[in-house]
């Protein structure tokens, strides 16, 4: 299992050595020994600035006049006069508009020195103007992206479509289940405390496993060598567990499934489809993702929403991908038709993963991660392709690891 440590170590070698300063209220920018560009008090080098009129802040250790912003080739801002700070540095700050840019975009601060010019090109990404996830804090999205609506529309994994579909179950079990009968059947059942599945073909449906268990690793135990468990139209309620269910030979249909640290975490054979897996908590020694895997194969993650986000917090990531335990490889695995959100990165592909055969097909990202969309190493055997940012219907960009 992941942790924190791991992950922020990954986070800040993806961003490089972007210097930060703290923000709200925006402070005197430190002295500097090369020019930089600032927004909010953050070094604007990787930084998530909303598509609009933002203010753009630029010093230089080297005197100059005026300053003005462009973005490919197109000038954003009108010129600011430039004044010396008591540390000897020079400073402009300049409204520039970003409106209809998204994505990476390079911003040049030119300035000029009476017949002399210079510029400073900068890394920005450009970001929902509706997201309040800005540089770095926590923060979401809380309304449906426009290709969201068109590709999901009323019938998008939620609150409306996962989970007990006939009202509140007949029968409630108290404690902790252990099923041991091949091919039983549990319908409209409540179980108050975790399950574990010891039997194949066995079926959940109309039904609500509610396992609160701090420190508990899963709150629906599927034991090595089961085969074929399948819950549907269900409620896995895991708060405060480490996983909500696990390992592999299990298929989930709508199901709703909250509260635990990871979500699911998938190894061979398994299928969720049409389910809702999100507000995962944040533990302790643990990253907190919608989805994750560390070895797997004969996998099908289709039409769901994945999004751990807490109360603000993104997390880690809506799906966690590795190959460091089990098997040591990933084969067969395709996520496809998906609504993704959150964490530092919304699918994070680790750069020591062994895979053969990992498809991520048309699926729509919302602009609520910290650093964006996908991160993953270059040269390993995946398929990207039809995915898209939901507020802007464009192609995902993908940062190489």
């Amino acid at each position: 299992m992941f942790t924190t440590r791991r992950t922020w170590r990954s986070a800040l070698a993806v961003l490089g050595a972007a210097a930060v300063i703290a923000s709200a209220p925006a402070p005197a920018l430190a002295a500097s020994s090369a020019p930089w560009i600032a927004y909010g008090g953050t070094s604007v080098n990787n930084a998530r600035v909303p598509a609009g009129p933002v203010e753009l802040t630029t010093r230089s250790p080297r005197a100059f006049d005026t300053l003005t912003y462009v973005v490919d080739g197109r000038v954003v801002s009108a010129p600011a006069t430039a004044t010396q700070l008591p540390d000897g540095d020079w400073s402009a700050t300049a409204r520039a508009d970003l409106s209809g840019f998204a994505g990476r975009v390079s911003v040049t601060a030119r300035l000029t020195s009476g017949r002399s010019s210079s510029s400073i090109a900068k890394s920005v990404r450009v970001v929902d103007p509706a997201s309040t996830l800005g540089n770095g804090s926590a923060g979401t999205i809380t309304r449906p992206s426009r290709v969201a609506r068109a590709q999901f529309g009323d019938g998008r994994p939620g609150a409306l479509t996962t989970g007990l579909r006939g009202g509140s179950p007949r029968t409630v079990l108290t404690g902790d289940q252990t099923i041991t009968r091949k091919g039983t059947v549990l319908d409209g059942v409540q179980i108050e405390g975790c399950l574990v599945v010891k039997a194949d073909d066995v079926v959940v449906r109309n039904s609500r496993i509610v396992c609160h268990r701090p420190g508990r690793q899963l709150a629906v135990n599927v034991a090595d060598g089961t085969r074929n468990l399948v819950i549907e139209d269900s409620e896995i309620d895991a708060t405060g567990t480490d996983v909500g269910i696990g390992w592999g030979n299990y298929t989930l249909r709508r199901v709703n499934l909250h509260g635990s640290a990871d979500g699911a975490r998938w190894g061979t054979k398994v299928t969720i489809e049409d389910s809702w897996i999100h507000d995962m908590s944040r533990e302790d020694g643990l990253h907190s993702d919608a989805m994750q895997t560390t070895s797997a194969s004969d996998v099908v993650i289709r039409h769901n929403t994945l999004d751990p986000s807490n109360h603000g917090d993104p997390l880690n990531a809506a799906i966690m991908i590795g190959t460091e335990t089990g098997q040591r490889s990933l084969k067969n695995v395709r996520i496809e038709g998906n609504y993704l959100g959150g964490g530092a990165y919304t699918v994070n592909i680790r750069s020591d993963a062994n895979i053969a055969g990992l498809v991520l097909k048309d699926n729509v990202f919302e602009d609520n991660s910290r650093y964006g969309a996908v991160v993953a190493p270059t040269g390993k055997d995946i398929v990207f392709a039809g995915n898209v940012m939901g507020w802007t219907g464009k192609a995902i960009s993908v940062d190489a690891r």
